[in-house]
């Protein structure tokens, strides 16, 4: 796990100084991002590229793994962020093959297998990954993103060359980014989305889809896309059941993001996912299939807050003879002391105050020593874990479909599950419309946002959101609700950003078991009901896994998510408060055409009366542009 930085001329125009002309450039890059790999520092530079590494020493603990690693030819040079957890199988396979290896790295498996299957090497890995590759024998370089998008890439033009970088500061640093992407604005500001459309916050600045590979070669860009997901691509075994290979699947998945050589910690809360994780690494250790046999534990705990799950977790760790918790205290005077510098270390605008907290956890999993945690991230998008959002979608698809049953899934919605008809039929309505209309209505009726931007900022950038679900009377709704809301509309794009950003900023790792590929994958090749059935989301999970764990999680119908307190906090805490005042009656804000300040700061006034406004968002691309110094607000 690490950082990555880089630059190719796009020009055939020789440069005759190009390794002192770019030296300086790319150690800016690489010193912008030294909390992505405090452990070593690497620069390679050879027209037309320059390479910047900084690595966090995970896998093979080495000199020798250290990059950019160059091939043993000198014809192949790799700056690579991420992990490769098949990389033990297919090291065999290669060498089986002829290869041989210098290093314990998977960082070398990726250069051999290149050099063996070319592009489609990446089709032969499970992990998460970011990656550039110079290929002098054909001048060519080659970048790749991992399926899911764990691991950022971005990349902007300046001065004839192209720059890419694992942060977005280091690109506005070198390329001097100034403006705004008015439409990301937007989008964030009224629907608080973060579209997988490969556009950034920063005009003229992208990002490489997930699942994509990028190629310069004959002085042309060529994006394709390896991988997408869809319905019915994973590969069943027919002799097992879908319970059976769940079982399986999750527990190689853990099994698999356990290879380190350093220790690896849980982070954890008193839900189904990351208490399944906690519990199968428990019964690994049991069956002696782990190295590692004394776990550590973190969750972060909020005095007072209704939604505080510690209480769960400390009964639930009771039952793991292996696994020690830790409560993290999340005390809002830290989560406030250095915010700006916490919001530019953040690199764009998030979706919640959530992003500030687990920046908060992170530091205090560094303090502890920590460099890699596992997470229980993923399942919900795949698994329909979030029956609030989707409710509507699996009410039509049992509606619609021959074998549905509407009634009963209704009655189970509403009595068992708490939502009122009227809500549920609002949901039903909404998946229906037009996605962005109805986004556009829950801003301007729900949330009450609208009537707070600027007239000319709406109508410039309204159309701007094109969604890929369309509803259809044929069926089928309900999967490619959720498949648009991994896949386009960025929810999860959103979470893995901030998480991937905060856990690096304190040099850790998050792997996430939940995001292997493989489990995506099957999610999508099994009948629904093994996802939602009456009022009850991830199924097969409580079916499978559940089972071990208490009643008090298994049963629990009730999704918080990782919820935080920011809403009580301008309300009822004075210093904080004061705090958000201060931002608010500045100038900067004041002066910004996008919005009407003095609306604003009447609804913040009486934040009780606006129990849906989206106050972190404002705060936060507030703060964002002041540290950022954008022009173009």
């Amino acid at each position: 796990m690490c950082g990555i930085n880089g630059a190719i001329a796009l020009s055939k125009q020789k440069t005759l100084n190009w390794q002192a002309d770019m030296r300086p450039t790319i150690e800016i890059m690489n010193n912008t991002i030294e909390h992505r790999g405090p452990d070593s520092d690497g620069v390679f530079i050879k027209e037309p590229i320059a390479f910047g590494f900084r690595r966090l020493s995970i896998i093979d603990l080495d000199d020798s793994a250290n990059q950019p690693m160059l091939s043993s030819d000198k014809n192949i040079v790799l700056v690579f962020n991420g992990e490769i957890y098949n990389y033990l199988e297919i090291k065999s396979e290669l060498i089986e093959k002829g290869y041989r290896f210098r290093t314990a790295s998977d960082t070398e498996v990726i250069i051999n297998s290149y050099l063996e299957y070319g592009e489609e090497c990446v089709q032969h890995f499970n992990g998460m990954w970011a990656f550039a590759i110079y290929d002098f024998r054909k001048n060519k370089l080659f970048c790749s993103r991992d399926r899911l998008g764990v691991k950022p890439f971005y990349y902007c033009y300046s001065d004839n060359c192209l720059f890419f970088s694992s942060e977005l500061k280091v690109l506005h640093k070198v390329c001097n980014l100034r403006d705004a992407n008015h439409s990301k604005v937007f989008e964030y500001l009224a629907y608080g989305y973060r579209l997988n459309d490969g556009e950034t916050f920063f005009k003229a600045c992208s990002e490489l889809l997930p699942g994509t590979n990028m190629v310069y070669e004959n002085d042309k860009f060529s994006f394709f896309k390896y991988w997408k997901l869809e319905e019915n691509s994973f590969k069943h075994n027919p002799i097992l059941s879908p319970h059976e290979e769940y079982i399986q699947l999750f527990e190689n998945a853990v099994k698999l993001r356990y290879r380190s050589d350093v220790p690896v910690a849980l982070l954890l809360s008193g839900g189904l996912d990351s208490s399944a994780i906690a519990k199968v690494t428990d019964n690994l250790i049991e069956k002696g299939e782990l190295e590692q046999t004394d776990i550590h534990a973190y969750i972060a705990s909020f005095p007072n807050f209704k939604d505080d799950e510690t209480a769960i977790a400390r009964e639930f760790i009771k039952t793991c003879r292996h696994i020690k918790l830790h409560e993290i205290l999340i005390d809002k005077s830290n989560l406030i002391s250095d915010f700006e510098n916490i919001i530019y270390n953040l690199d764009h605008p998030l979706g919640s105050f959530t992003s500030i907290a687990h920046h908060n956890i992170m530091k205090e999993c560094k303090q502890r020593g920590i460099k890699v945690v596992l997470n229980g991230q993923g399942s919900d998008e795949a698994y329909a874990g979030y029956d609030r959002y989707i409710s509507g979608a699996h009410l039509l698809n049992q509606l619609l479909s021959s074998g549905g049953n509407f009634a009963k899934e209704f009655r189970a919605l509403n009595s068992l599950n708490n939502y009122s008809k009227s809500f549920l039929i609002s949901q039903m309505i909404k998946s229906i419309l037009n996605q962005p209309f109805a986004s556009y209505l829950r801003a301007k009726y729900q949330e009450k946002s609208i009537s707070c931007l600027n007239n000319d900022f709406i109508n410039s950038n309204y159309k701007h959101y094109q969604s890929e679900y369309k509803f259809s009377f044929k069926g089928n709704n309900f999967n490619n609700y959720l498949l648009n809301d991994i896949n386009h509309k960025g929810r999860l794009n959103h979470i893995l950003h901030y998480e991937d950003i905060s856990s690096m900023q304190q040099s850790i790792e998050i792997r996430s078991p939940f995001m292997d590929y493989r489990m995506l994958e099957f999610a999508f090749s099994i009948p629904t009901e093994l996802k939602f059935k009456n009022g009850v989301t991830k199924i097969i999970q409580r079916d499978t896994i559940g089972k071990l764990l208490p009643d008090s999680i298994k049963l629990n119908r009730n999704k918080i998510g990782f919820n935080t307190p920011f809403n009580e906090y301008i309300s009822n805490d004075p210093i904080f408060k004061s705090y958000i005042f201060d931002i608010l009656n500045a100038a900067n804000f004041k002066s910004k055409k996008i919005w009407n300040s003095d609306k604003i700061l009447k609804v913040f006034e009486n934040p009780t009366k606006y129990p849906n406004f989206p106050f972190w968002r404002i705060i936060n691309l507030e703060v964002w542009s002041k540290v950022y110094n954008i022009n173009n607000l």
